[in-house]
């Protein structure tokens, strides 16, 4: 990264242990093995335990608890994990739920599951392990399809909206609490719940082709290059920094801070 290149001193990082939902594939997996590397404790949750396994196995630094966010004891069992490992500490809410669908089709539990997983959990996780989280930090992972509803996907874009409320609403509502909490837009990643939403057919998807033009462009990143953005943000960046600044890690004028190489290594080169 651009501080440890430069030969100057690094500040001390901001948190000492992470929890990250979602932990076993995409985003998750890359930052817990980021942070890992860091020298952070990890506790990553998730429903597939040989995907969890498979991650914890890059570090003995990370460990595995393996259940469904949106199920409270499952919860109950993360708050006190992160309690009992060393602060500061954070949680990184990574597990999301995208389902397609148009909205005069979509099936009541299927929208029901984009609130329980995008919102719900997140809300309920974040109050859960509150008590611990002094001096620590709370990082929502966001998504442009907040502002902007696609048809086919509109119930995870109205979820995201409702995911970002809820992270201003901490912000408010935790203001005189020691705890800073922030957000960022990743855009388009090489994920398996990409690739995935990419693969549905245009008439059942008509969202579709909008993706597919990032796609041809270049312009998806990798998991890895968002999990060095988004340790940056845990660890190096300070707190008012990080609760005021709408993150969005396509944003050149940060990039030197956190990275030495191109977002999107592929893309044409823009025309000056």
């Amino acid at each position: 990264m651009a501080a440890a290149m430069s030969g100057e001193h690094e500040p001390e990082p901001q948190v000492a242990s992470v929890l990250i939902t979602g932990g076993g594939s995409g985003i998750g997996a890359a930052l817990a093995v980021e942070l890992a590397s860091r020298g952070c404790d990890v506790l990553i949750s998730g429903r597939r335990p040989e995907s969890l396994d498979e991650v914890a196995r890059s570090s003995p630094r990370i460990s595995v608890c393996v259940g469904d966010v949106t199920d409270d004891a499952h919860r109950a069992t993360l708050a006190t994990a992160l309690a009992g490992r060393p602060g500061p500490r954070a949680i990184f809410h990574a597990a999301g739920y995208f389902q397609t669908g148009l909205l005069d089709d979509l099936p009541l539990e299927q929208w029901r599951r984009s609130f329980e997983v995008n919102v719900e959990a997140r809300w309920l996780l974040s109050r859960a392990c509150a008590g611990s989280l002094d001096g620590g930090r709370v990082l929502f992972i966001g998504s442009d399809a907040g502002r902007s509803p696609r048809a086919g996907a509109a119930a995870y874009s109205i979820a995201q909206a409702g995911s970002e409320t809820l992270r201003r609403a901490l912000q408010a509502e935790w203001a005189d609490r020691p705890v800073a909490v922030g957000a960022f837009k990743p855009g388009l990643v090489d994920t398996d719940m990409v690739r995935g939403f990419m693969s549905i057919p245009a008439a059942e998807f008509p969202a579709r082709a909008a993706y597919e033009e990032y796609v041809s462009n270049g312009q998806v990143a990798s998991p890895r290059d968002i999990a060095r953005f988004g340790a940056w943000l845990l660890l190096d960046v300070p707190v008012h920094r990080f609760e005021s600044t709408e993150w969005d890690v396509r944003d050149v004028d940060h990039h030197a801070e956190w990275s030495d190489r191109p977002l999107y290594p592929d893309a044409p080169p823009s025309e000056s």
